[in-house]
């Protein structure tokens, strides 16, 4: 059974830092994570005002139990990361396209957590793959690094670099994503995201439509979406965390193999014609496991909630 990783990023909520209102009210949405955007959504004019609040937005977003991430321009990256780096910030997304994008990164984080007293490597890198270089390289650029945690494409931004026009019809990005995915999870990575055709139209859409997709994205591989609508939080949250009639389900199997095998036997009859074998048993204990670190996840951001006086709806 390959490793997977152990991270729980079911919903990553990107917020604008030039959106007051929404850097304020994002740590009570129930995300996983807050991704503050430092990047294209902060006018020229307000970038320098916009690095020297970026330290107390990082404080306010985490309040909820979030982790958060700063995304920063890679073409400003050193100034980008120095205004954002601190001990409460778990690290940043950044675009990639190539081996030596990573090591100019890698060093940057390097030299700011020294600075600011951060454990060697703590700062985690959100790879955001926008470009078809980025996911022909997609297996070098997680190989460069161990700060790569997380990798996201950017589906939006490959249509603008290959001159695609995103249509309902048409999903021109099955290959792209599939290969994101696989070399990810290969890696032992958090791949997120969203699948077609909301990945190219995103939309704040109704929630059986949403549901849908994300849905579909979990069963694709995808372990969790990039929130461009605070309506989609919950809805990933729930699409990305395994089903009480599955924990119900798996548990049954596991229970059913472990008694196969100790009578002698590695294939065992469940009801309704399928057999439970190896493959069957190691699928349950992964999506136990997911089930047990989505619960404590949930756990963890209700107590810090709690902790900042707000009451569980």
């Amino acid at each position: 059974m390959l490793p997977t990783s152990n991270l729980v990023r079911r919903s990553v909520l990107l917020t604008p830092v030039s959106d007051r209102a929404a850097v304020d009210q994002c740590w009570r949405l129930n995300a996983d994570v807050v991704l503050l955007d430092l990047s294209e959504t902060v006018p020229p004019s307000v970038l320098k005002q916009a690095r020297a609040a970026v330290r107390e937005d990082v404080l306010t977003a985490s309040q909820g139990g979030a982790e958060v991430f700063v995304k920063v321009n890679r073409a400003l990256a050193y100034a980008d990361i120095k205004a954002a780096a601190m001990p409460e910030l778990k690290g940043i997304m950044v675009d990639l396209q190539a081996p030596d994008d990573v090591a100019e990164i890698d060093a940057v984080l390097a030299e700011r957590e020294r600075e600011e007293g951060i454990q060697a490597g703590g700062l985690e890198v959100f790879a955001n793959i926008g470009t078809a270089l980025g996911v022909w390289n997609i297996h070098d650029l997680l190989a460069a690094s161990q700060r790569i945690t997380t990798v996201t494409l950017d589906e939006l931004a490959l249509c603008r670099d290959l001159s695609v026009m995103p249509t309902a019809d048409l999903d021109a990005f099955q290959f792209a994503r599939g290969r994101v995915i696989v070399e990810s999870l290969g890696a032992t990575r958090l791949p997120v995201g969203m699948t077609h055709p909301l990945s190219v139209l995103p939309r704040d859409g109704d929630e059986e439509d949403l549901i849908n997709q994300a849905t579909r994205a979990f069963n694709t591989g995808l372990r969790g979406a990039v929130c461009l609508y605070p309506s989609w939080v919950e809805v990933s949250n729930r699409a990305f965390t395994p089903t009480p009639e599955q924990i119900s389900f798996y548990a049954e199997v596991r229970q059913l193999f472990a008694e196969g095998v100790a009578r002698g036997t590695a294939a065992v009859p469940y009801p309704g014609g399928r057999m439970i074998d190896v493959p069957v048993d190691e699928r349950a204990q992964l999506m136990l496991d997911l089930h047990k670190r989505c619960a404590a996840r949930d756990a963890a951001k209700l107590a810090a909630l709690q902790a900042a006086g707000v009451a569980a709806s």
